[in-house]
């Protein structure tokens, strides 16, 4: 029936911890989720400042490159006044190429003809005939414009955005004739040897001519040296026109592809012209000069009077900004200067271009440790940083949360998006604080639980042991009164002779000896368990308390056949300790009655007694017999009230199972501690006397 009940109850705390630990753990999961979703939405936030950040700087920068004048992509500008007309290199002429956008390439211009242009260099004509130096340009640091300005051309090249002639008419410029020739069939070069050929007679005719005025009159003199002077200049412009390049047919393919977008990678959106009207165009006036400022033949300055100056009006739209096929940036404008058009920009890496414009504002910001960023530009992603989304994508939550915001840049940027997802989940003071209450809910929840569970076994425990007491004091009284009740009435009709009548009264005196200590034991516990137990104690000497357990405990050991030996070392029949008599005396006569019990079919009836002094100075006071012994499992619950070794069905041995819980609780009262040990054969019990209590 226990068992049963005892299921039951497991069952119900169960259903109990269950119905308490799902709501709490929904809960705090709920707090949990809502605080994470605050956190998200606060990187949402910073994210959108984040973006902001950066667009107000790019935007900035390209405000600064959009006020630029239209002369600025040319290697000379004019400063001040025409009047003055003082003549100075162009800001985009610094080298190496600075931009206030970052990872920039180059500058480059280009006319209505498809010729291209930049301003890091001055005119091809000037190139070729005016040393650079005279410009402030060291041979090494010509070269390496040169070397950029191919590099930009590539670029424009590679990106079908320059026509092939333009970039093969650069690397023409210093070959000679006879590379020219090598090029058989081509047109080219019939036109180089048709011009060499012209060379060739023209200088035939001049040394002809030359002859004639050796050996002519003087009169003629004048008109031969005009006609020489003709000839010569004939014979230099046809070399010259051996050595050019052949001349390309004028193309705006640059301004049909960025005006058309049919490339791939120029995606533009629908409403690209009403943003560029927002934007709005600027005109302005301008003056330029319109040649050297170096004599080309003798590389002398040009007297400033003699500089021509060109006033021109222009209209100028505001940039506009792609990706090219190679993955290039290019940033550029249309210039209208009286109905031509020209197309000016710069070409920037990508790469170098996020790193200068985006990294550093990210790397600043709160979302650098917790989420990666990736630039898009349309569906192409240009640069990611941070770790990839896909190495946290097993954490259920974050598989919706990941993606924190997707924002685009403002025009002219406006294909440029920045995109940030969460590397690690996010946490913060209030996540921490939910945490902890959690599992300390979890943790008080469980350990209450179980303290319950165990209460309640303990006491399903008590109410059968006080059922088994019960029974065990009724038959405990029962027995001695019926046998004192039945030798009592024999006494009184004198129905035995003089010797069983001394036998039959020691048979009563026994029987209410121990009738007297169950009473005296069960008062006592009663008297425990009200916390009403009262103990005085006193200075008794060893040796007293010695005579005084012998003189009592004698005749109750001599009544069950069992002897006892009492031992005392002779340090210690001096030493004097803090006891209460009677209590400890009572303490003395249930251990005994125990040994008789439990060692009443052991082969050495023997009780052993010794008072003992430990290395601490400790009193022992050691209890013995040579019984059975105890089992190692039920050492630690003998103290316990009520409880008896074996069950009520198969033990031999009766008793009320409160003797040594009530040893222990006076052993405690008196500042003492008890405990058991077991032997071969038999039991000890040993109470220890600090040496405090002496």
């Amino acid at each position: 029936m226990r068992r049963v009940s005892l299921t039951q109850m497991r069952w119900g705390f169960l259903a109990f911890f269950l119905a308490l630990a799902i709501p709490a753990t929904l809960l705090s999961l709920k707090a949990h989720q809502q605080i994470r979703w605050q956190i998200i939405h606060q990187y949402q936030k910073e994210a959108e400042r984040l973006v902001a950040r950066i667009d107000t700087q790019i935007g900035d920068a390209i405000r600064k490159e959009e006020l630029r004048s239209d002369t600025d992509y040319t290697f000379f500008v004019l400063a001040g006044t025409p009047e003055s007309r003082f003549i100075q290199r162009s800001e985009l002429s610094k080298f190496p190429v600075e931009s206030p956008l970052g990872g920039i390439i180059g500058y480059f211009q280009i006319d209505e003809n498809g010729s291209f242009s930049t301003p890091i260099l001055p005119s091809e004509h000037v190139q070729s005939e005016v040393q650079p130096r005279l410009y402030g340009i060291s041979q090494a640091e010509n070269q390496k414009r040169k070397m950029l300005e191919k590099q930009v051309q590539q670029i424009l090249f590679d990106n079908r955005l320059v026509d092939v002639s333009e970039l093969k008419a650069t690397s023409k410029t210093e070959e000679t004739i006879g590379a020219a020739n090598k090029k058989s069939g081509s047109e080219e070069s019939v036109a180089v040897e048709r011009s060499i050929n012209q060379t060739s007679t023209l200088n035939d005719d001049l040394q002809s001519d030359e002859t004639v005025v050796v050996t002519g009159s003087r009169m003629k003199r004048e008109q031969v040296d005009d006609a020489l002077q003709e000839k010569k200049s004939q014979a230099k412009v046809a070399e010259k026109q051996a050595v050019a390049p052949k001349s390309r047919q004028p193309s705006n393919y640059l301004a049909e592809q960025l005006k058309s977008k049919q490339t791939k990678g120029y995606s533009q959106s629908a409403d690209e012209n009403d943003l560029l009207t927002k934007r709005r165009s600027r005109k302005e006036s301008n003056y330029s000069p319109q040649q050297s400022l170096y004599e080309q033949e003798s590389s002398r300055p040009v007297e400033r009077d003699k500089i021509e100056i060109k006033l021109f009006e222009s209209e100028i739209e505001p940039f506009r900004f792609e990706r090219l096929e190679s993955g290039h940036f290019v940033a550029y404008r249309q210039v209208w200067q009286n109905s031509t058009r020209l197309i000016q920009g710069a070409v920037f890496s990508a790469e170098d271009f996020v790193n200068d414009a985006v990294l550093p504002s990210y790397k600043a910001s709160s979302l650098f440790a917790v989420a990666g960023m990736s630039v898009r530009y349309g569906q192409q992603t240009v640069s990611s940083f941070g770790t990839p989304a896909a190495s946290y994508s097993n954490n259920t939550w974050l598989d919706e949360l990941d993606a924190i915001a997707s924002i685009k840049l403002s025009a002219p940027f406006d294909q440029l998006a920045l995109e940030f997802r969460l590397v690690e989940a996010p946490t913060g003071s209030a996540t921490g604080f939910v945490n902890l209450v959690t599992v300390c809910l979890l943790i008080v929840l469980t350990f209450g639980i179980w303290l319950l569970y165990r209460l309640a076994i303990k006491q399903a425990d008590l109410v059968e042991q006080q059922q088994d007491f019960v029974s065990s004091v009724s038959h405990e009284l029962k027995t001695p009164l019926t046998s004192i009740r039945m030798y009592g009435e024999i006494l009184r009709e004198g129905w035995v002779n003089d010797e069983k009548r001394k036998e039959y009264y020691d048979y009563i005196y026994t029987e209410s000896e121990r009738l007297s200590r169950l009473i005296s034991n069960v008062l006592q516990i009663s008297k425990v368990n009200h916390n009403a137990l009262d103990l005085e104690l006193l200075p008794v000497s060893v040796a007293e308390l010695a005579n005084m357990m012998k003189s009592k405990l004698d005749s109750q050991v001599a009544q069950s056949a069992f002897s006892m030996n009492i031992s005392v070392a002779p340090e210690l029949k001096a030493t004097v300790i803090q006891v209460d008599s009677d209590a400890l005396l009572q303490v003395m006569i249930n251990l005994v009655d125990n040994s008789i019990k439990y060692a009443n079919k052991a082969d050495l009836k023997q009780i052993d007694i010794d008072f003992q002094v430990s290395r601490r100075r400790d009193v022992i006071i050691s209890i013995r017999d040579y019984g059975p012994g105890i089992a190692k499992d039920q050492l630690n619950k003998i103290f316990e009230l009520f409880y008896r070794c074996g069950s009520e069905m198969t033990r031999e041995v009766q008793g009320t199972g409160i003797g040594l819980a009530l040893v222990r609780e006076l052993t405690t009262a008196m500042n003492a501690k008890i405990e058991a040990i077991n032997h071969q054969p038999g039991v000890e019990f040993k109470i220890r006397f600090s040496a405090s209590d002496h």
